[in-house]
């Protein structure tokens, strides 16, 4: 069965969207790793060290807060609404923000 090509060309604008979507969340979640990597990094790094200074202690309170606010933004990518187009709304809007 053939498409109206009104159809068709609004269906291939929707997918170039979504793929242009899937490398931004492929772009966050490199940028996410890297960023854990680091955080763990300099975790070791306290953790090797004998005594800690109030700066290193607050350090380390900051990096535990931010890995948790990356635990639960990649939690909060993996809850899918059943309906995709809510999904992908959402995206976008925190790509605005």
């Amino acid at each position: 069965m053939l498409r109206e090509p009104a159809k068709h060309n609004e269906a291939a604008a929707e997918n170039k969207r979504m793929i242009k979507e899937m490398t931004y969340l492929a772009d966050h979640l490199f940028s996410l790793r890297q960023e854990i990597a680091h955080l763990q990094n300099m975790n070791t790094h306290y953790a090797n060290k004998a005594e800690h200074s109030p700066l290193d202690q607050s350090a380390l309170e900051l990096r535990t807060v931010r890995l948790r606010q990356i635990k639960n933004e990649l939690a909060n990518m993996l809850v899918r609404p059943n309906d995709a187009k809510v999904w992908w709304e959402r995206l976008s809007k925190s790509r605005i923000a």
